[in-house]
């Protein structure tokens, strides 16, 4: 058996999940207590970590990492730990940050320095980066000097085509953009001249499609996109969004939540969606966010979870191709009640909140055709769910008597 093969069949082992698990509970337990540090054995060393985490991503969390005995070298500046979530492709994808971290580091775009990092992907200590992240500073743009605005644009214009050049020669390192993975430095809380740029995440994203794309289009179209869902909804990784096509229309126009509509009224209601792809294990919608737009599946696989993360062989429950997902919300305007994430690579169309209230506005008969579906498909799966609650009463009443009969 050959070398990369075996590491294959190493990061995959199935105790590697409940040991993911175990620690990121471990943690959760002692936040919920109140207590701002952490010590918990994972990976045969004893990790002590600041609490709260510094942030999340679809595969991992970041944690600020306190002096303990890693095998390190000595006069490191501040450290972090990024742990990856408890899915085989999480520890995958943090091995490949090795190589995306050191290909960047060569073509002179500053990421975070990896010191050391588990054989099996399961966490890793990183340099930690102060800095301020683009959406931080696209909000606040209008109260900078005059200087500090030039600063950031010629900094930021140069940073991001320096990026999409090196995508277009190495697709494998290619990685978000997102305005929540770019930083900027700032010494004395003023930019350094010329702005200092960081990219966080050298995680790989391999199926974002930046053909054709400009700085132009990123900061006065991508960007105040963006940030105005981030506002409402929470973190949600940026994906480049493509017009839905006809062949799309076709397929979902079989779809049971466009029953009773005419061609011409799913054409209207489609015409202004978006198709979306997402790699496995990336969010499609985060509990607790509130909901904005929903989604109807054209393609893959998404599995439906609870919380940060899932114990094994716990709420898997997986949806298909023609399900409606994250209709609840978007009617009631209410938190999301669970994580979805892509089981395998998925491809969406994302029904946006506003331009559907526009067609409502406008007295359509087609938006309120597909409330009337949406409504009915929530009832019958609430038929459903009151069918089986009885059958489990019947079952439990049934044990009762039994149980009675013998005393």
């Amino acid at each position: 058996m050959d070398t990369g093969t075996q590491a294959l069949k190493d990061y995959e082992a199935p105790e590697l999940e409940e040991q993911a698990v175990t620690f990121f509970e471990a943690l959760q337990q002692a936040a919920a207590r109140g207590l701002p540090t952490c010590s918990q054995p994972y990976g045969g060393l004893i990790l002590s970590v600041g609490l709260p985490p510094l942030g999340e991503g679809d595969r991992g969390i970041v944690y600020p990492l306190q002096p303990q005995s890693l095998p390190l070298p000595a006069g490191l500046g501040p450290l972090c730990l990024k742990v990856a979530k408890q899915q085989p492709v999480c520890r995958e994808r943090l091995l490949e940050e090795a190589m995306t971290t050191d290909f960047f580091l060569s073509q002179d775009v500053y990421v975070p320095k990896i010191y050391y990092l588990d054989p099996l992907g399961r966490f890793c200590v990183k340099e930690f980066v102060e800095g301020e992240s683009i959406t931080s500073l696209y909000l606040r743009f209008n109260s900078l000097t005059v200087r500090s605005q030039q600063l950031i644009l010629e900094g930021l214009e140069k940073f991001l085509n320096r990026l999409l050049e090196l995508f277009r020669e190495r697709p494998d390192c290619k990685v978000s953009i997102s305005p929540n993975n770019i930083y900027v430095l700032s010494e004395g809380g003023k930019f350094k001249d010329p702005a200092q740029f960081v990219l966080i995440d050298p995680g790989t994203t391999l199926k974002k499609n930046y053909d054709g794309f400009t700085f132009d289009k990123y900061w006065n179209e991508v960007l105040p996109d963006r940030i105005r869902k981030y506002q409402r909804t929470g973190y949600l990784q940026w994906l480049v969004p493509q017009e839905v096509t006809q062949s799309e229309r076709d397929e979902a126009k079989e779809f049971e939540i466009f029953r009773g509509l005419k061609p011409s009224e799913i054409f209207l209601l489609l015409k202004t969606a978006k198709t979306i792809e997402f790699e496995p294990e990336e969010i499609v919608l985060r509990e607790g966010a509130i909901g904005e737009n929903f989604y109807l599946i054209l393609e893959g696989e998404l599995e439906v979870r609870r919380g940060h993360y899932t114990k094994p062989g716990s709420w898997q429950m997986r949806i298909g191709r023609g399900s409606v997902l994250g209709e609840l919300a978007f009617l009631l305007h209410v938190p999301r009640s669970m994580t979805v994430v892509a089981a395998t690579p998925c491809k969406l169309i994302e029904i946006d909140q506003d331009r559907f209230n526009e067609l409502l506005e406008a007295n359509l008969t087609a938006p309120y055709k597909l409330i009337k579906n949406i409504a009915t498909i929530l009832a019958e799966r609430l038929y459903q769910l009151t069918l089986s609650h009885e059958k489990l009463l019947v079952m439990q009443n049934g044990s009762s008597t039994e149980g009675g009969a013998g005393q």
